[in-house]
C-alpha cells in the first residue's frame, strides 16, 4: 500500500519540513520584555510559517501583552523581526493561532542558518493578572541542505 499523503506538495519538492517547537516556560514579567529562545536547527532552513498557542491565555487587566517572533542572526549579531505583534490576550485557550511572516522580509531574512536562533519576545506594559500556561510557538522550517 502506497502512502501518497506523505509526498511533498507542489512547490515544496526537495524541501523536508521540520517543526521547531518553542515552549515559553518562564513567567511573563510585569512591565517588561521577556525573551524566549528556542535554539536552532543543525541544517540551513527556510522559515515557512508559525503558530502560537496557550493552554491558559495570559491576561493584563489594564495593559497589553504582545509577542513577536524574531530570528537572531549569528553572523550579523542582530535580531531580525519576522512577524508583526501577536496579541496574546486575543488567543483562544488550547487552540493554535497562525502567525503570518512579514511580507517585507527578504529570502536571506527568512533563512535560518546554522548558528542562528529563533526567539519569541513578549512585551507587557502593565501587570500580568493571569499567567500564561503552556505557551508554545511552533515554527515550520523547510530544510534546504
Amino acid at each position: 500500500m502506497a502512502y501518497n499523503f506523505f509526498a511533498p506538495k507542489p512547490g515544496r519538492l526537495g524541501a523536508f519540513p521540520n517543526l521547531l517547537v518553542g515552549r515559553c516556560d518562564a513567567a511573563i514579567g510585569n512591565n517588561t520584555t521577556t525573551t524566549y529562545s528556542f535554539g536552532s536547527h543543525p541544517a540551513r532552513c527556510y522559515i515557512n510559517r508559525a503558530v502560537v498557542s496557550a493552554g491558559t491565555v495570559p491576561v493584563s487587566a489594564s495593559g497589553t501583552i504582545l509577542g513577536v517572533l524574531k530570528k537572531y542572526d549569528a553572523s550579523a549579531n542582530a535580531a531580525v523581526t519576522l512577524t508583526g505583534n501577536v496579541d496574546l490576550e486575543a488567543l483562544t485557550a488550547n487552540e493554535g493561532t497562525a502567525v503570518s511572516l512579514l511580507s517585507s522580509l527578504t529570502e536571506a531574512q527568512k533563512t535560518l542558518d546554522t548558528g542562528d536562533t529563533l526567539q519569541f519576545v513578549v512585551t507587557t506594559d502593565n501587570t500580568v493578572g493571569t499567567a500564561a500556561v503552556d505557551l508554545y510557538v511552533n515554527v515550520e522550517l523547510l530544510v534546504l541542505d
